[in-house]
């Protein structure tokens, strides 16, 4: 028997709002359940899970259960509070902003320093995740737009030449990922709406400037109102300051 094998208690009757697991890697399996129970909605932001329904519903131990919500809390989409349980993440406003500014700083310096590697063939895979992002429907494939969204942006940041920020980046993935679903929901947006804003930066990045794509990725994130102004001047002076002070130390040790 496999060492991750485990037998598990057939599962009771459900409301079917999570997908019985297939056993590849049982632990990874259910994370991969519940998040995307979370990522369709079907798990509200603040909700409660409780160990006992869970268990009962995937037909997992609760040893098991307790492993993947650990796996989901290091991804940012449920949250423990000693004493309370577990719930699915409720992400504030500021929370947001801040989440959002944080992925502007990482990704616009990613997409400036790594510039040089944004190929044509860079850029004809994301044109491809944007004619599929324009086709998805909601509420459906809301997992599947977050997923394209997470590949999209990966793009940008995989040019880089620093491991420590491209974990960074990666580590903020299952916040970002309650970002847009709360997005998608407040907002009411449609496919095509996605697919348009993320056309419009691809077409800024596919401009062979890098300031252009910097600013662009700030404005993704960010916005360009008025209030958000003096932010972008911010970041992307940061951003010029990193790239400078990169090459100079890059120089030293040549």
């Amino acid at each position: 028997m496999a060492a991750n094998a485990e037998k598990r208690p057939a599962p009771v009757d459900s409301d079917a709002r999570l997908r019985q697991p297939s056993g590849i890697r049982l632990v990874d399996d259910v994370a991969g359940s519940i998040e995307d129970a979370i990522l369709a909605g079907r798990m509200r932001p603040g909700e409660r899970l409780t160990e006992t329904r869970l268990g009962a519903e995937l037909g997992v131990s609760r040893t098991t259960l307790r492993e993947a919500l650990l796996i989901l809390q290091q991804r940012g989409l449920v949250r423990s509070e000693p004493r309370r349980g577990t719930f699915v993440t409720r992400l504030s406003r500021e929370d947001a902003i801040d989440l959002c500014r944080t992925r502007a700083l990482l990704e616009s310096y990613a997409a400036f320093a790594g510039f040089s590697k944004m190929d044509e063939e860079r850029f004809e895979r994301m044109q491809a995740l944007i004619d599929e992002l324009a086709v998805c429907n909601l509420p459906t494939d809301v997992p599947r737009v977050i997923h394209l969204d997470l590949q999209f942006h990966s793009l940008l940041v995989d040019g880089v030449d620093s491991i420590g920020i491209r974990e960074l980046w990666n580590s903020l993935n299952g916040r970002m990922s309650a970002v847009i679903l709360s997005s998608i929901e407040h907002h009411h947006a449609e496919t095509q709406d996605l697919a348009e804003f993320h056309q419009v930066l691809l077409d800024a990045i596919r401009s062979g400037d890098p300031v252009v794509a910097r600013d662009a990725v700030i404005a993704h994130y960010i916005g360009v109102e008025r209030d958000d102004s003096g932010t972008l001047a911010e970041i992307a002076g940061v951003i010029e300051s990193m790239a400078r002070n990169a090459d100079v130390l890059a120089a030293r040790f040549r």
